[in-house]
């Protein structure tokens, strides 16, 4: 049986203040001090800033208008920048941002670039998915380039974004925000979670199982960084420290790795009911713990992927 309630219920309170940034990276932060970096020696008073990427030095308007973001808008909107535009067939959906999604234009996936034109964008945003049109875009507009191996999770994005594009203020108070929900949602399931419980992420796309670490997205970042609940040995030394993210199993793995205290689970658009339906009616997932203890819950696909 999944449970929808409680846990579930509260993940997805606390998801309110993370939902407008977007988390997830699936590499390390190696590159976290060069990959995009403000130039700090500009005059007073100059309406263009410089930004150092792995492209080299863009210079980008201090107070940009028309933002195209093929990734990223929703850290944006965190910042207080709403794109014109946005890969709409890949990254939107979230709830949280049904507001600010509906004033966007689609610019296909990852990204045309006959469509951006089109749009007279005075910036442009990309990560590694329209990296091969860099160029392209730059053209275009300033183009800055925001890879994934920049920040390991959404605080760090965010903080990222606000100083690339002069926000530090808003990122500094979105992350405040951020750290006071975390306080009282950690607040609010003392007494139902003991120090120290265990929990996996499960997500299930057609036939393959995968297990998910702290950032990449399915409620990754509220179940391990906010909630504080321990990652086992195995996700968190071959799932989030490998800087992996994403993990495959089988099926027959499955009691090793899911045992665990809690298990959060999260079918992909485009898994069948009979798929699922295979996992949870096997004898392998009704003989595990976290099963048999009524401690399994169903995360919704649109609310928790990012």
């Amino acid at each position: 049986m999944l449970a929808i309630k409680g846990w579930a219920a509260l993940c997805m309170a606390a998801l309110v203040v993370i939902g407008s940034g977007c988390g997830t990276s699936s590499g390390t932060n190696t590159e976290q001090q060069t990959a995009v970096k403000p130039v700090t020696n500009q005059a007073e008073g100059n309406k263009t800033r410089v930004v150092k990427s792995e492209k080299g030095e863009v210079t980008i308007p201090a107070e940009p208008k028309r933002v195209v973001a093929a990734y990223y808008h929703g850290t944006l909107a965190a910042l207080g920048i709403n794109a014109i535009g946005a890969n709409k067939e890949w990254w939107m959906g979230s709830p949280f941002l049904k507001e600010q999604e509906a004033k966007m234009e689609d610019i296909g996936a990852p990204g045309s670039v006959e469509k951006v034109a089109s749009m007279n964008p005075d910036l442009i945003v990309i990560n590694g998915f329209a990296e091969a049109d860099y160029d392209k875009f730059s053209k275009i507009a300033p183009t800055v380039f925001i890879p994934y191996t920049a920040y390991k999770n959404v605080r760090e994005e965010v903080k990222l974004l606000g100083d690339t594009l002069g926000r530090q203020k808003e990122a500094a108070d979105w992350l405040a925000k951020y750290e006071q929900k975390a306080k009282e949602s950690r607040e609010k399931i003392k007494g139902a979670v003991k120090d120290g419980e265990t929990a996996v992420i499960i997500n299930v796309r057609e036939k393959k199982i995968s297990l998910l670490g702290d950032n990449y997205g399915r409620g990754g970042e509220v179940i391990y960084n906010m909630l504080k609940l321990k990652a086992p040995e195995f996700v968190q030394q071959q799932v989030i420290d490998s800087g992996k993210q994403i993990v495959e199993i089988s099926m027959e793995m499955l009691p090793t790795y899911a045992n665990v205290d809690r298990i959060f689970i999260c079918m992909n658009d485009g898994t069948t009911e009979e798929q699922v339906k295979a996992i949870l009616d096997s004898p392998i997932w009704k003989n595990i713990p976290a099963v048999k203890n009524n401690k399994v819950y169903t995360l919704d696909y649109k609310t928790y992927l990012y």
